[in-house]
């Protein structure tokens, strides 16, 4: 029997992994932090560990192989930045034990850090907002405003600030303070990467915050990719945040091609995610996330799945894999699929209507949306399922807890859109 180890069972993209592998007759060890994140809850999680927090990096990779020698050829996969970059720097001692398709630590950075991210891009033609980095004292040069306020990197940022945005050199000022004081990064990684803490400044598109394109798939260690499209058409908070409402998208074959380009450039192989801001024709590419992601239930829904695809690779299944590429291949889209987290969503709805923050017209509109999506069947879900159930009750307790214990952040997001 197959086996798979999940860690980051608060993450929706674990979730999604864990009902793919349990569909599919694998056995699925979850391990986290906390007994109470949402994916632990499962049914189609067979085993439910707490492994050491991800503060403790070499403790957690000790765990990891004390795991792996006594599960050998069990299957570990990524689903965060930190882990992506955790697995890759100790992919030698992990891959002794663990089935894996990692690439190395050069590889993960350079997508992972926004700076070399930006360098690589330009040597296959994929556009980026215009960026530059950001020192003591703040002063920016060439920039039309308002410009975003962010880490080059989101491994190991504690506190999880998002970035910040500002219309002059006053609000800049006073949100590179604000950067100063919130974002740190754990010393392990911070001793690895100096400098890696400098913040980069980049002009703001307002078409980040209903336009953003993603381009979410899998490429081979050949650079043989196959991809879903999709566009952000809402988030939390609605300027710079977490997608909560995706439409499927045609995909751009040009734009497909650059970033196949991008991955054979590198190195990389694996599941991956690309964000771009769409404005008219123009695709800038802002973030790639190299490891399993959020939304990536959708992409199961549109007939890729990408966990079977990271399994049969890491097992050295190349005529399985083939297989599974050829059918994803053969999905037709209906031009009406949607993805949403509807907790998320109608918590958002209700508390941007009794402030006054969304009109009744757009709030309207979104129920309308959905609804409509509902009825057509094609709506897929961060965490609601009917068949497994208890993950959805989990979330929706915890977005209460959250509430109750962090409100004023709480409001800030959902709220203040902050």
């Amino acid at each position: 029997m197959t086996n798979a180890l999940l860690l980051g069972a608060d993450y929706y993209g674990t979730l999604a992994a864990a009902r793919c592998y349990g569909k599919h007759g694998i056995d699925v060890t979850m391990a986290d932090e906390s007994v109470i994140a949402r994916g632990m809850y499962s049914r189609h999680v067979k085993k439910r560990l707490v492994h050491p927090p991800y503060a403790k990096p070499g403790v957690l990779v000790d765990w990891l192989l004390d795991y792996g020698a006594k599960n050998p050829g069990t299957l570990l996969y990524a689903p965060n930045d930190h882990l992506a970059w955790l697995f890759a720097a100790h992919r030698e001692r992990l891959e002794e034990v663990f089935s894996m398709y990692t690439p190395s630590e050069d590889v993960m950075m350079t997508l992972l850090d926004k700076k070399r991210l930006h360098e690589a891009c330009a040597s296959v033609g994929l556009d980026v907002p215009k960026t530059q980095m950001l020192g003591d004292p703040g002063t920016v040069i060439g920039h039309r405003w308002p410009v975003i306020l962010k880490p080059r990197t989101q491994v190991c940022l504690v506190g999880g600030i998002k970035g910040f945005i500002a219309h002059d050199e006053r609000e800049l000022e006073t949100g590179l303070a604000r950067y100063r004081r919130l974002v740190r990064f754990h010393e392990a990684f911070a001793d690895r990467y100096p400098g890696i803490g400098e913040p980069l400044v980049q002009e703001y598109s307002p078409s980040g915050e209903t336009s953003i394109f993603s381009v979410s798939g899998f490429v081979t260690e050949r650079g043989v990719l196959v991809s879903r499209a999709s566009m952000k058409v809402l988030q939390r908070p609605r300027k710079v945040g977490i997608g909560l409402c995706f439409e499927g998208r045609p995909l751009e074959h040009d734009l497909a091609d650059k970033l196949a380009a991008l991955c054979r450039r590198l190195g990389y192989y694996g599941c991956f995610e690309a964000e771009l801001i769409a404005e008219g024709d123009r695709r800038l590419l802002i973030d790639f996330n190299p490891r399993f992601y959020s939304q990536m239930g959708f992409e199961i829904a549109r007939g890729l799945p990408l966990p079977m695809l990271v399994l049969h690779a890491a097992r050295g299944d190349d005529a399985q894999l083939a297989r599974e590429l050829a059918r994803a291949r053969t999905w037709m889209p209906t031009g009406n699929e949607v993805y949403c987290h509807k907790t998320m969503l109608d918590l958002l709805l209700t508390l941007q209507g009794l402030s006054g923050r969304m009109s009744r017209g757009d709030i309207q509109r979104w129920r309308q949306w959905y609804a409509a999506a509902e009825l057509r069947g094609v709506a897929a879900d961060a965490v609601r399922d009917p068949e497994d159930r208890m993950p959805a009750v989990v979330d929706a307790a915890q977005w209460m807890q959250e509430f109750g214990l962090h409100f004023r952040s709480f409001m800030r997001s959902f709220v203040l859109n902050q």
